[in-house]
C-alpha cells in the first residue's frame, strides 16, 4: 500500500489566487460567449440601455440565459467529473459512469413520446421527466452496491454499468417505435445543448452548483486521504462509508441537474478534470474549485463555436465537446504516460 504523503499545504493565499485566476478565464470566455453568434448585437450598446428591441430581445431572452447555464453546467460537470475521479479512484470516471445520463435519456425520451415536440411548457416538463429519471438511476445503483455490501468503487462502477445499460435499452426501444419528428428530437436532445436554457434554468442551477461545491469542499481533505486507500483513511479516523455515500450523492445529484437543464454533454466533466489537475495538482481543495471554473470557460467558449461554426446552422454543443475533448484526453494520457516512463527511467 502506498503510504499516505499528506499535500503541501494549502494556504490562503494559495486558495483565493487559484479562485482569482480561474474566475478572470472564466468571466472571459462568458464575455466571448456573449459577444459571439449566428445574429449581430451591439451587446455594449444593449448593457448600456439601448441598442434596438430586436437586439435586446436576443441578447437578454435568449444570449444571456444560455451563456450562463453554459457556464453553470460546465463548471458543474467538471466539478462532477473530478469528485468522481477521486471517489473511485479511476481516472476514466466522469459524471455519467453511474447511469445518470442513461436514466435521464430516458425519462426526457418518455417525456417526448408522450408531449410532442412542442416548446414553452413542454420543455420544463421534459426537464422535470430528465431529472426523475437521473434519480431513478441513483436509486436503482445505489439499492444494487448496497446491498452487495459496503459501498466500494468497483461495485458502483459495475451497478452504473448494469442500470446504464437497462435504460439505454428502454431507449432504444422507445425511439425505434416512435414518429419521425419524435425521433429527431430524442437525437437532438441526446445530443445535449444548452438552447433550452432560461432564467428559471439559471436561477435553479446558480443555488445548485455554488451549495454542491461547498459540501463537497468541505469533503476535500478526506477525498485526499482516499486516494491513498481505505485503511489509511481510517487509520486518520475518517469514516469512511458516510464520506463515500455524502459525496456520491452530492455529485450526482449535481450531474442530475445538468442532464436535466442540458441532456448529456459529454467529455467536459472527464476532460476539465484533468486538465485542471495539470495546473494547480491533485489536491482537492485546490482541484475542485479549479474544475468548477475551469468548467465554466469551456463550456461557453464551445457553445459559442457551436453557434458560429456553421451559422445560420447551429451544431449541437454536445459534437463540439467530443471533437475538441477527445483529442484533448488522447493527448492528456500521451502526457502521463510519457510522464510516467521518465519517472521510472
Amino acid at each position: 500500500m502506498t503510504p499516505f504523503r499528506p499535500a503541501a499545504p494549502v494556504t490562503r493565499a494559495r486558495f483565493l489566487r487559484a479562485i482569482a485566476v480561474g474566475a478572470v478565464v472564466a468571466a472571459a470566455a462568458i464575455v466571448v460567449g456573449l459577444l459571439l453568434g449566428a445574429e449581430r448585437v451591439d451587446v455594449g450598446a444593449v448593457v448600456a440601455g439601448g441598442g434596438t428591441d430586436v437586439e435586446r430581445d436576443i441578447f437578454l431572452r435568449l444570449r444571456l440565459p444560455r451563456v450562463l447555464t453554459g457556464a453553470l453546467v460546465g463548471g458543474a460537470l467538471a466539478l462532477g467529473g473530478t469528485t468522481f475521479q477521486l471517489l473511485l479512484r479511476n481516472p476514466l470516471a466522469d459524471p455519467y459512469l453511474l447511469g445518470i445520463s442513461g436514466g435521464g435519456a430516458f425519462g426526457a425520451v418518455i417525456a417526448i413520446v408522450t408531449l410532442g415536440t412542442a416548446t414553452g411548457p413542454f420543455l420544463a416538463t421534459r426537464s422535470v421527466a430528465a431529472l426523475v429519471g437521473c434519480l431513478a438511476a441513483l436509486g436503482l445503483v445505489y439499492l444494487l452496491a448496497a446491498r452487495a455490501g459496503p459501498l466500494r468503487p468497483a461495485t458502483l462502477l459495475l451497478a452504473g454499468v448494469v442500470v446504464n445499460a437497462f435504460f439505454l435499452a428502454g431507449l432504444a426501444c422507445v425511439q425505434y417505435a416512435a414518429a419521425p419528428t419524435e425521433s429527431q428530437a430524442i437525437l437532438r436532445w441526446v445530443m445535449g445543448g444548452l438552447e433550452t436554457g432560461g432564467s428559471a434554468e439559471v436561477a435553479v442551477l446558480a443555488v445548485v452548483v455554488p451549495l454542491a461545491f461547498l459540501l463537497l469542499l468541505r469533503d476535500a481533505s478526506p477525498l485526499h486521504a482516499l486516494a491513498f486507500g481505505e485503511e489509511t483513511a481510517r487509520h486518520l479516523g475518517i469514516d469512511v462509508e458516510r464520506v463515500r455515500r455524502r459525496t456520491l450523492l452530492t455529485a450526482a445529484a449535481l450531474t442530475a441537474a445538468c442532464v436535466a437543464v442540458a441532456g448529456p454533454i459529454g467529455f467536459v466533466g472527464l476532460v476539465v478534470p484533468h486538465a485542471a489537475r495539470l495546473v494547480v495538482g491533485s489536491d482537492p481543495r485546490l482541484l475542485f474549485p479549479a474544475a468548477l471554473l475551469a468548467g465554466a470557460a469551456f463550456l461557453p467558449l464551445a457553445d459559442a463555436a457551436a453557434r458560429t461554426l456553421l451559422a445560420p446552422r447551429e451544431l449541437p454543443v454536445g459534437i463540439v465537446t467530443a471533437v475538441v475533448g477527445a483529442p484533448a484526453f488522447a493527448l492528456l494520457l500521451v502526457r502521463r504516460g510519457a510522464g510516467t516512463e521518465a519517472a521510472r527511467g
